[in-house]
């Protein structure tokens, strides 16, 4: 990676100062102003001075592919993709190979990897079509330009690779959870009676202890209600007394004739165990 990032610095700026030799004062000073600043990593200001000089000549690619340049160094991607896309209707092909390579490093940059490699492509095919010339700037590119594109695919194919494996590896935990369930399955079927029996009653008690939690919370709210006394039970009420009558002379008659029966009974069983007792004295010889 680190070659790749020096190879996406080579095809800058240094172009411009020769084809701006022709240009009037204003504008070519701005540009050479703009192009020390960048530089000196002073983008916002280069941006700046190439705008100014774009002012005096709104047509010059040159001026198009330093502005990208410089969006493309302050990490300002899709201003710099705009600016490189003015420069590849250039006539000049040297430029125009320039600024298809480093479209290429910018879109690589944003993650779209196949667009990138299109315009590697591209800047091979222009390169390779002054594959007659000497000029040593075009065989870098031609050559910068076969390096990156032989990256991206590489990389792109570890990607590819990194993603099928990932989805392997779902896959294999997939199928490894549905045979662990399966077991358990089976090791619940296989499970002796008492044992179920036992987890059954386990799972009722904690049933039965959660319905007397709920039983207990209920308790807890009604018992702030007011609770109603029972009724008292009903006494019975005490017999009413009966009226006092006479007694009639028959009944008087009745009652004295047993009062006498029972004197006479109680005299004869008094006489009969004073008799009685008289033989019951102990012998004493």
């Amino acid at each position: 990676m680190i070659k790749f990032r020096k190879k996406l610095r080579i095809f800058i700026i240094p172009l411009a100062c020769t084809l701006l030799v022709g240009w009037i004062d204003p504008a070519s000073d701005m540009n050479e102003e703009g192009i020390r600043l960048y530089n000196e990593k002073s983008y916002d200001e280069a941006i700046s001075k190439f705008a100014d000089a774009q002012l005096h000549l709104p047509k010059s690619d040159i001026l198009d592919f330093n502005i990208a340049n410089t969006h493309f160094q302050e990490g300002k991607l899709p201003e710099a993709e705009k600016a490189y896309k003015n420069v590849l209707r250039s006539k000049d092909s040297t430029l125009k190979a320039k600024a298809n390579y480093n479209m290429g490093n910018t879109l690589y940059k944003q993650g779209k990897l196949n667009e990138a490699l299109d315009f590697y492509k591209k800047a091979i095919e222009l390169a390779g079509e002054k594959a007659g010339n000497k000029d040593d700037e075009i065989k870098g590119i031609k050559e910068d330009a076969k390096y990156n594109y032989e990256f991206v695919q590489k990389k792109m194919e570890e990607m590819k690779q990194e993603q099928q494996e990932r989805q392997d590896q779902e896959e294999q935990e997939k199928q490894d959870k549905e045979e662990e369930d399966k077991q358990e399955e089976q090791k619940q079927e296989d499970q002796p009676p008492e044992e179920k029996d036992s987890e059954d009653q386990e799972q009722k008690q904690d049933q039965q202890q959660k319905q007397d939690e709920k039983k207990e919370d209920k308790g807890n709210q009604s018992g702030q209600q007011k609770e109603q006394p029972p009724e008292e039970e009903k006494k019975e009420s005490p017999p009413q007394p009966q009226e006092k009558r006479e007694m009639t002379k028959e009944e008087a008659e009745r009652i004295l004739d047993a009062l006498k029966q029972s004197e006479e009974s109680a005299r004869e069983m008094q006489e009969k165990e004073n008799e009685s007792a008289q033989f019951e004295t102990e012998k004493n010889w």
